[in-house]
């Protein structure tokens, strides 16, 4: 007699996600707020660092951050964008449904991120074993809820490089461009 076990295996190896664009130039990015509370001011500043760099970006709000994105925002993140930056997590829901969204978007052909809190690492770390996806996450300071908006603005100015880096290959050689 042979017994088999009935629950859901992980996936035995990890799909290598979508390379990261060859150049930004000329890209269009998606910057998806997943709703989190606080999480749009932390977006705010990355949006206005991409301007800064000459960076095109749509932005796009999920209605909530305890689900995946409606399939209508995926599909018009994947036929009016490049590549996508998903923030900004800082729970157990959040980060499943953002890492799924990632996972739908990296399907779809778009190079990709997550930004999370640093308390969900593990977190993220399942979720991309249980879904099969070696996704590309950028880490922040936890908790969210109780910071400034000059401390959310901070933890994107110091993260900015780093994002960009995980969708465009020539981030090394993008600059700001000057502000009088």
């Amino acid at each position: 007699m042979s017994f088999r076990d009935p629950t859901a295996e992980s996936a035995s190896a990890l799909r290598d996600r979508v390379a990261p664009l060859e150049t930004i130039s000329g890209k269009t990015i998606a910057l998806m707020d997943i709703g989190k509370m606080r999480g749009d001011e932390f977006i705010d500043r990355l949006e206005q660092l991409c301007a800064e760099r000459d960076i095109k970006t749509l932005r796009y709000k999920k209605p909530t951050n305890t689900r995946v994105a409606p399939r209508e925002m995926i599909k018009d993140i994947a036929e009016n964008c490049d590549a996508v930056i998903i923030a900004l997590s800082d729970c157990g829901s959040c980060t499943s449904c953002s890492t799924h969204d990632l996972n739908d978007l990296d399907k779809k052909g778009l190079a990709g991120v997550s930004v999370l809190t640093t308390e969900f690492r593990q977190a993220f770390e399942s979720q991309k074993a249980s879904i099969g996806l070696d996704g590309a996450a950028v880490y922040v300071a936890h908790p969210l809820q109780n910071r400034t908006t000059a401390e959310l603005h901070r933890w994107a100015e110091a993260a900015v490089d780093e994002i960009l880096q995980m969708i465009a290959r020539d981030q090394s050689k993008t600059k700001m461009r000057e502000t009088a």
